[in-house]
This record gives structure tokens, C-alpha cells and sequence, in this order.
């Protein structure tokens, strides 16, 4: 889901109002700012409800991708902060923000993500998913790729959680359970066929183990820490799958803090790999607005094994607003160690922050990057990339 970015729904809402006040004395363009981040303020507290550890706001949406076009929508965002935080350090905030999202290309989409931690050191991450999209397949391979690609509909139920148990403040063990049903139809094009693995769609299940150390100081802004997180999961009959294969994925997160936490630098470096007979829909893929931003849709470039790296400048302007700035390299390969330094995907791109709660490191974003192969990307979305 690519979404969002609500202060620009506010401030059009925000300038007739502040047009028809009169001026008071000699007014500078930074008081009509200052009134305007006021307004905008009075405006969240309409949509914001508040009660004891929990802060409810509901938010529109409104944003583009290349691959859904045009996007509106409602997501509400639960926040629920902890109890007696300074007893137990692990007991984190929990965050949950369904949504539902339609778009001009004829995709209509509901989510459920969450983001949850127990005081007994349990941690939840959770999101189900149902899509219903017109889509296209542009082939397997790291090659850059030419039209004519094929269209076809996708109608997705997709739930996937990481259910893991802390051993201490920091290291956590647990399970991975994925579980999707997808069914394709009205093909059009010779490039998605009947001799492509997936074409039929069906039952994609697995499960298996999962690891993880945590020592960021937030989990949804970081300023500082490590975030490292393992998981593998075999997909096989017993689980109800329709294809057999297996995976593992290895994701590390390094954050810094610059000037008493007004700039963050973030680093990511991600490794995917799959064996067996995998659906060209579960193949290793580097794109979309979590990882190399530069590529637009989340499937252009697939195979059975990835990687790619990625770093982020970030600074808090002014009121609820930053910026960033980020670039990133990566590539798909059929064979875990064919060539990983060769054929590269390079993206760069900037992007705008707009915080949704003042207390809170919860952030609306949009983001253009673009790539060395001539792709480009702009996202709106909650949370960070990563």
C-alpha cells in the first residue's frame, strides 16, 4: 500500500480559513506559518481521541503509485503505549492500523497491520492482507526488462506473522507463519503462461523458525541500536501448500544518532534466498517502498535469491515536519552466488516526513527515488522504510 500524505489534505483545507481572518498587526509570512501548524494541529485533535494508554486518530489517505495509480482511502492508527515503562524496558508501544484503499486502476485493497509487544516480553508482527488488483508480470531475471509485459488480475487473501518470545530485553526466539491464497485471471499477453511456475495461483503455506535482537531505542523512529532479524519457513503439503520450496531471509538494521537526535543515519542490508519449486509471486524481489526505492513496483525484478543495501539521512525540520534522503544498491540472481557485485541496481531518491503524533515517532511519508536502469518510484505510506 502506497499512501497518504495528510498535511497537504489539511493545509488545503487550512488556507480559505486563515484567508478570511483579519490581520491583527504587521504579519510576516513566519506568523502566518505559526497559524497555519496551529490550525493544522486543532484539525488532528478533531480526529484524535485519547483515553488513558491508548491515542485512536483517523487519518484519509490519498497518494499515487505507478502500479495502482491514484489512491484514497481511511486508515485508522491505534496506539497503545505501555505500562510502567520505566520498570520494564522491553515493554514497547504497540501499534495497530487497519485500512481500506482504492485506487484508480481498478485495485481495492483492506489491511491489518500490527505491530504489538506484552509486558512478558511477546512480540507481534502481524498483517493480513486482502488485494484485489490488476496487475502485470514483467518476467524472472535481473535483467532490465522491455515491453510487450502481461496484465492479469490478482485476488489475494494473505496473513503472515512473526509470534516471537524475548529471552531477555534483546534476543528473541519464536516461529514465522506465512499463509496466502492467490487466484489469477483475465490474462492478457504471452509472457505470463501456463509454463510459468504459479501461473494457477493456490495455496502458498509455511512455517518454520525465527530469531531476533532488538536494542533500538524505538521501534518505529529509531535514533540509535541494532535491529537484526532471521527467519526461514518450509512451504510443503502438510501445511495445506500447493508448491514445495523453502526460504530464508536475513535482515540487519544499524541506526546513529547526529546532533542529539535532530539527524539520524540509518543503515539496512538484506539477504533473501529460496529453494525448491517457488510461485513467481513468492520469489526474492528487491523493489517497492520498503526496499530499493528507486524501483516502482515491488515485482520488476525477481528470482530465488536477493540482496541489497540501503541508507537513509533523516532530519526533523520544523513543528511535525522532516526530510530524508537515501540510496541503495541490490540484485535478483538465480544462483545464491552468481556474480553479487555485478549487473547492480542503483537507486537514490529524497522524501518529506509529517509526524502523526506529537509524542510519538509514527510517521506519514512520501518518497521519489529513481534507478541507474531508468526506473522511478514516488510512495506514500506510514512508518519508515525501514
Amino acid at each position: 500500500m502506497q499512501k497518504i500524505l495528510f498535511i497537504v489534505l489539511c493545509l488545503a483545507c487550512i488556507a480559505p480559513l486563515h484567508a478570511q481572518e483579519p490581520a491583527v498587526s504587521d504579519t510576516t509570512d513566519n506568523t502566518f506559518v505559526e497559524k497555519a501548524a496551529v490550525l493544522v494541529e486543532d484539525v488532528i485533535d478533531l480526529v484524535t481521541i485519547e483515553k488513558g494508554r491508548s491515542t485512536i486518530s483517523l487519518y484519509p489517505m490519498a497518494g499515487y503509485s505507478p502500479r495502482t495509480g491514484f489512491e484514497i482511502g481511511v486508515m485508522p492508527v491505534w496506539r497503545i503505549k505501555p505500562k510502567n515503562i520505566d520498570e520494564n524496558r522491553f515493554y514497547r508501544p504497540t501499534t495497530i492500523a487497519p485500512s481500506i484503499t482504492i485506487a484508480t486502476k481498478g485495485m481495492y485493497e483492506v489491511e491489518f497491520d500490527v505491530l504489538a509487544f506484552t509486558s512478558n516480553r511477546w512480540m507481534f508482527i502481524s498483517k493480513f492482507q486482502y488485494l484485489y488488483l490488476p496487475d502485470e508480470f514483467y518476467g524472472i531475471g535481473n535483467q532490465q526488462k522491455e515491453p510487450p509485459f502481461s496484465q492479469f488480475d490478482i485476488n489475494r487473501f494473505a496473513f503472515s506473522s512473526d509470534v516471537l518470545k524475548g529471552i531477555n530485553d534483546s534476543w528473541f526466539i519464536g516461529l514465522r507463519f506465512d499463509i496466502n491464497y492467490d487466484e489469477f485471471s483475465n490474462f492478457e499477453g504471452d509472457l505470463l503462461n501456463p509454463s510459468v511456475l504459479g501461473y494457477a495461483g493456490g495455496w502458498v503455506n509455511g512455517i518454520g523458525p525465527g530469531m531476533a535482537f532488538d536494542n533500538r531505542d524505538d521501534q518505529l523512529y529509531p535514533t540509535k541500536g541494532w535491529f537484526v532479524i532471521f527467519s526461514a519457513a518450509a512451504y510443503d503439503s502438510f501445511m495445506g501448500s500447493d508448491y514445495q520450496f523453502g526460504s530464508a531471509s536475513l535482515d540487519a538494521r544499524k541506526f546513529i544518532s547526529l546532533n542529539e537526535d535532530k539527524s539520524i543515519l540509518g543503515f539496512q542490508a538484506v539477504v533473501n534466498a529460496r529453494v525448491g519449486d517457488v510461485p513467481f509471486y513468492k520469489l526474492s524481489s528487491i523493489g517497492g517502498k520498503r526496499m530499493l526505492r528507486g524501483i516502482a513496483h515491488p515485482y520488476r525484478y525477481m528470482d530465488k535469491h536477493s540482496w541489497f543495501a540501503q541508507a537513509e539521512w533523516r532530519r526533523h525540520i520544523w513543528w511535525r515536519i522532516g526530510a530524508v534522503a537515501f540510496a541503495g544498491t541490490g540484485k535478483v540472481s538465480p544462483d545464491f552466488f552468481q556474480s553479487p557485485f555485478s549487473d547492480l541496481h542503483v537507486v537514490a531518491g529524497a522524501g518529506a516526513r509529517f509526524k502523526v503524533l506529537p509524542d510519538e515517532g509514527l510517521n506519514f511519508r512520501i518518497d521519489f527515488g529513481i534507478s541507474n536502469h531508468g526506473d522511478n518510484g514516488v510512495y506514500f505510506t506510514i512508518r519508515e522504510a525501514f
